[in-house]
């Protein structure tokens, strides 16, 4: 245990968000801006299809720190079905209270949103099972102490093995394999992605009712399919995953589904076990710098552009919908004139 007790205050919660008018600060442009992305990730009606968004402490929490009312009814208005938010200890720099959390889970409820928490990214999983045990029972501590709609759905896990490259200063101590250019069987990149593969199947069996998905980069999938690699397949982290994301991270659309293909395809016996996550962040760079985020094309750009997205994966039926990274980056955009 981790020690650590969660106390519920009395909060009074509205039953709905829904109503846009009552939202500060958004205009109709705005408003016909959100109809738009609401139909192009297509989760109304009788789709069912699921769309999250990545929400971080620091960009976007410590906005909404004191009315999470209004963060989840721009949640609602632009159509997410769930949400990947962070849930960090209060030993970190990034500690939101818990009464937070209280409000935006019971809001997000009770507007049908599904709450993921980010955890298991710490890279000291790869040299040690210890952190998989403290980040499973920070969340179900607090599940344990709260009212059931106030509780997390599940957890979205962000364990990436290829920014262990030797150089890093992210690296832990005591971690001898580093992620190579080059790959083959047996080799670093490969060992690496085994270790990924076994926290997944450690964390689940302990996770009670929680579900489970995780990031994975788009790359994994076509080198394990040419037998460069023999970890690292959707079909192997499906095991024990819920579902995974694959980082199809590109400012074309067209790029964006190349990337994210051999994933949807290696999952065909898992229907709606994969969500293709586009990038709209700003200052956020890949290998291949801002060309990676749809941020810089403008809002008009991102429609046309997930429109196609979705058009495309919805030909696989292990299309579980789009996924957005992340809701500060995308709110610029949103409210961008």
């Amino acid at each position: 245990m981790l020690g650590i007790m969660f106390i519920a205050p009395q909060i009074v919660v509205a039953q709905s968000c829904s109503k846009e008018s009552q939202i500060p600060g958004v205009t109709s442009l705005m408003r016909s801006r959100a109809n738009d992305f609401k139909n192009a990730i297509e989760t109304g009606g009788d789709s069912h299809l699921r769309s999250s968004v990545y929400i971080y402490g620091s960009r976007t929490i410590k906005k909404y720190i004191d009315n999470p009312r209004d963060l989840v009814a721009k949640l609602v208005m632009l159509g997410f079905t769930d949400v990947y938010i962070s849930f960090d200890k209060p030993s970190t720099s990034l500690y939101i209270p818990i009464e937070w959390y209280l409000t935006f889970n019971k809001l997000a409820h009770e507007n049908g949103i599904t709450i993921h928490a980010l955890s298991l990214s710490n890279l000291n999983l790869y040299v040690n099972d210890e952190p998989i045990k403290k980040d499973l029972d920070w969340i179900k501590e607090f599940n344990n102490s709260v009212d059931s709609n106030q509780r997390f759905d599940g957890i979205s896990a962000d364990l990436e093995p290829h920014i262990l490259k030797a150089n890093s200063t992210r690296r832990p101590e005591g971690l001898t394999l580093a992620w190579q250019e080059s790959y083959g069987v047996g080799g670093d990149n490969d060992l690496l992605l085994k270790r990924t593969v076994e926290v997944m199947a450690l964390a689940k069996k302990d996770m009670g009712s929680l579900t489970l998905n995780q990031a994975l980069g788009f790359f994994f999938q076509s080198r394990y399919d040419s037998g460069l690699l023999s970890w690292g397949g959707a079909q192997q982290f499906l095991q024990h995953c819920d579902q995974v994301v694959v980082m199809a991270y590109n400012y074309q659309a067209k790029r964006v589904i190349e990337m994210a293909t051999p994933v949807l395809t290696a999952a065909a016996q898992h229907p709606k076990s994969v969500s293709v996550a586009v990038k709209t962040s700003l200052n956020t760079l890949g290998d291949d710098g801002p060309l990676t985020s749809f941020q810089p094309q403008g809002w008009d750009n991102l429609i046309i552009s997930l429109k196609y997205v979705l058009a495309e994966a919805k030909k696989f039926n292990s299309f579980r919908g789009l996924d957005i990274f992340e809701f500060g980056g995308l709110e610029i955009m949103w409210e961008s004139k």
